[in-house]
């Protein structure tokens, strides 16, 4: 390869990141000044802004034991994140250090905004010590890129009171039984709507799709990036078929899901207004908080209904800190991803069990199934046996490893829109999807 061809090759990548990230682009890219450093020497660290407040709290205990190394830390609108930060990484003045999701990281490492940690102090002892799923999610290419922030198993979320009232006394098991019982919930004058989903485009995973098809042991890709889902196995369109015939036949699904995003959903978990929804098992520490939830200690975890009832599987994520390739700060850059996502001089992974015993965030290490304190704050808001299952089963989407990822993911989004409103069939869905699979490829070849 010729260095035309590779700076070619990278402008595509670059480019085909910037179009993943094109909601918002312009008035982005207008925020962005052009070039440089922060110009005080500082590590310019940035991340999506949730519960910012905790993260400069656990920066600031980092500068007051690592007096040396001044840290500015910038949270950005998650809504924004991807774009802003691809835009910044264009515009040549991208951040030392920063959050990246595993949806977007080979898209990154495609395009050179980051470096590999291999070879650096302590990262062979965490990847040692991380789960399985985590350690992959971060690697591309036999490169290690990422300290985990936190992962997450995808779960089925059930409101136990309600389906007391509809004289439920367990979650479903099968997809046609959470459809039975929603549509008894429905029924009986409980709700309208039993089932909530979070099927607003966003620039990041919908984790419930994905963990709809995982749960009934099925895929949308081979090991090597190929589209399966319009192949022999029906899971992927059986899966989709259910979803529309939830949405648009029986109705138990709220058809204003079309427009409902993360914190909305959580906020109508909490005041009652689904008995249903599928999304992360760290969910449950809000949900079950007195302080912040109308129906706490109703809400329970179970395992996704599979098409067939048998419990195989989920879908895990990873969150991770990782440094940029043009970084002047390397070294301070790398300390500071150090501590947040590594072990301290004690062997403990600190910004892991502090993101755990404040938020309840999904802890990347094995080591700490075993710690006193997480036990006995696991058990005050979710079954710690379901919750570990959960761990044991998940495994992370093969197709994250494609610098392509990021696009494919925004059209299997629009596609299950449609189907959610009845604009395309099963079968056409999938189609369209291995399409949209094969146009991506060519673009990045």
């Amino acid at each position: 390869m010729t260095p035309e061809t590779s700076l070619s090759r990278r402008r595509v990548l670059q480019l085909g990141a910037l179009t993943a990230s094109l909601p918002a682009l312009s008035s982005v890219l207008a925020a962005c000044g052009g070039g440089g450093g922060s110009g005080s020497g500082a590590v310019k660290f940035s991340g999506w802004d949730y519960e910012s407040a905790l993260v400069q709290q656990n920066v600031d205990r980092f500068k007051q034991l690592n007096p040396d190394v001044p840290v500015e830390y910038t949270p950005i609108t998650s809504a924004q994140y991807v774009q802003k930060t691809v835009a910044e990484f264009t515009a040549g003045d991208g951040p030392d250090a920063l959050y990246v999701y595993d949806d977007s990281l080979a898209g990154w490492v495609a395009a050179e905004y980051l470096q590999p940690l291999d070879g650096l102090p302590g990262v062979d002892d965490v990847y040692a010590g991380i789960y399985p799923s985590n350690a992959e999610a971060m690697t591309v290419d036999g490169k290690r890129y990422g300290l985990p922030y936190y992962t997450d198993s995808q779960c089925l979320i059930y409101n136990e009171a309600i389906l007391a009232k509809a004289g439920i006394s367990a979650p479903p098991k099968s997809l046609d039984e959470l459809e039975q019982q929603s549509q008894r919930i429905k029924d009986a004058g409980i709700l309208e709507f039993p089932i909530g989903l979070t099927a607003q485009l966003q620039d990041t995973w919908w984790g419930w799709a994905w963990g709809l098809v995982f749960a009934s042991g099925g895929d949308v890709f081979d090991a090597a990036g190929n589209p399966v889902m319009d192949g022999p196995d029906p899971t992927v369109r059986d899966v989709f078929a259910w979803l529309q015939r939830a949405a648009t036949v029986t109705k138990v699904i709220d058809p204003a899901v079309l427009q409902l995003l993360p914190v909305p959903l959580d906020d109508a978990m909490k005041n009652e207004r689904y008995a249903f929804t599928i999304g992360a098992r760290y969910a449950l520490r809000d949900y079950n908080d007195p302080a912040r939830s109308k129906t706490a200690g109703n809400l329970k975890i179970a395992y996704i209904p599979s098409l067939d009832g048998n419990v195989v599987g989920t879908v895990s994520n990873t969150r991770m800190y990782a440094l940029s390739k043009d970084t002047e700060v390397k070294d301070q850059a790398f300390r500071l991803l150090t501590y947040l996502g590594g072990f301290d001089g004690d062997g403990v992974p600190y910004t892991a069990k502090y993101w755990f015993q404040k938020k309840g965030l999904g802890f990347p290490f094995r080591k700490l199934e075993q710690d006193p304190e997480v036990q006995a704050g696991l058990a005050t808001f979710a079954d710690p046996t379901i919750y570990s299952g959960l761990a044991s089963l998940a495994r992370p989407r093969t197709a994250i490893k494609q610098p392509w990822y990021s696009e494919y993911e925004n059209e299997q989004q629009k596609v299950v829109q449609q189907l959610l409103s009845n604009q395309t069939s099963p079968d056409d869905a999938v189609k369209a999807l291995s399409t949209t699979v094969t146009s991506l490829k060519q673009k990045y070849s």
